[in-house]
């Protein structure tokens, strides 16, 4: 029986365009187009240190794809807020949380997607035709677990699966059919791979601030570029762009006060461009793709009042000039 039920109706969803922004509006519930939520009162049990819902999107060309994580399901939505597919990942039981999901080929016509589940340590390879399972990596090795906490997931051009496991602090590589390449050391930062299969990361120092390296597609170390920005904490790379700037995020110098900042860093690691953005509680709340930078919003702890939100983000009239670290 297949998993996929297609041309969904998405209540209260609605896009609002205007030069070259977007927003998406998804309510809470368990209906089809509507996304899950877990806390107090959707389980007067709930005991959990906080509430939580949606743990991951991204957004290709003018298409949403949205990780309802405690129902178990990918939802995909176009740009005028129609609801087109609903994948359920088949083989879950009991408890669920979708940590995040990668897809695989063509990202305006995908293939199929990885989708891990924080519950059981699992990641499953499902196809988007049919949505059958084609592989699956993780759970119980003997008496060892092979992921700790997977955190985030990417693949490259030729499909091979990155895993960010943030409790053992590496990026396990795994072939696009399953099988195990390699692990790289990892600080919980982030990560991207580009176009030419390079996996970019952040290094931090004590002394010298952050590092932007690379590893080529055989897990060798090609480039190590200094940023500096000592002063700064939990520095995540978001994207790297086709004239090799890339764009960081990072608590301010002088402490979290709500937001975050978002730079575009040249390849010389020069600040070029910088916004503001408030986090949630997601494993991926700001997307970056095609030079356009989505960033999620949602108030979990009151849902299912208010909605599920992903909307573009405008960087700041005025340049920086210069580098500040």
């Amino acid at each position: 029986m297949k998993s996929i039920s297609l041309m969904c109706v998405a209540t209260l969803l609605g896009l609002a365009s205007m030069a070259q922004a977007q927003t998406w509006n998804i309510g809470y519930g368990t209906t089809e187009g509507k996304v899950a939520y877990y806390n107090s009162s959707s389980d007067p049990n709930f005991a959990e240190d906080q509430p939580f819902g949606p743990m991951s999107f991204r957004v290709t060309g003018d298409r949403l794809w949205v990780l309802d994580s405690v129902a178990g399901k990918l939802a995909s939505f176009d740009e005028n807020g129609k609801c087109l597919s609903t994948i359920t990942v088949p083989g879950l039981e009991g408890f669920k949380l979708l940590e995040d999901f990668a897809l695989i080929g063509d990202e305006n016509n995908p293939e199929a997607v990885w989708i891990a589940n924080a519950a059981d340590s699992t990641i499953r390879k499902i196809s988007l035709d049919d949505g059958k399972v084609l592989a699956t990596i993780g759970g119980s090795n003997g008496d060892e677990d092979v992921f700790l906490q997977i955190h985030q997931m990417e693949t490259d051009v030729a499909k091979r699966l990155y895993v960010a496991d943030i409790a053992k602090n590496v990026i396990v590589v795994f072939s696009a059919t399953g099988e195990y390449l390699r692990e790289i050391p990892w600080q919980s930062s982030g990560m991207v791979v580009d176009r030419f299969a390079n996996l970019h990361i952040l290094h931090y120092s004590d002394k010298a601030g952050y590092f932007h390296r690379v590893y080529s597609d055989k897990g060798t170390l090609v480039k190590n570029t200094h940023l500096g920005f000592v002063k700064n904490t939990n520095g995540k790379i978001l994207a790297v762009e086709n004239d090799g700037s890339i764009i960081v995020s990072f608590i301010p110098a002088d402490g979290f006060k709500g937001k975050l900042n978002m730079l575009r860093l040249s390849a010389d690691g020069m600040i070029s461009e910088k916004l503001e953005y408030a986090p949630t509680t997601m494993n991926r709340v700001a997307y970056v793709n095609n030079g356009k930078v989505y960033v999620a919003e949602a108030d979990f702890e009151n849902a299912p009042k208010g909605n599920f939100t992903v909307k573009t983000l405008k960087w700041d009239e005025k340049k920086p000039e210069g580098a500040v670290k």
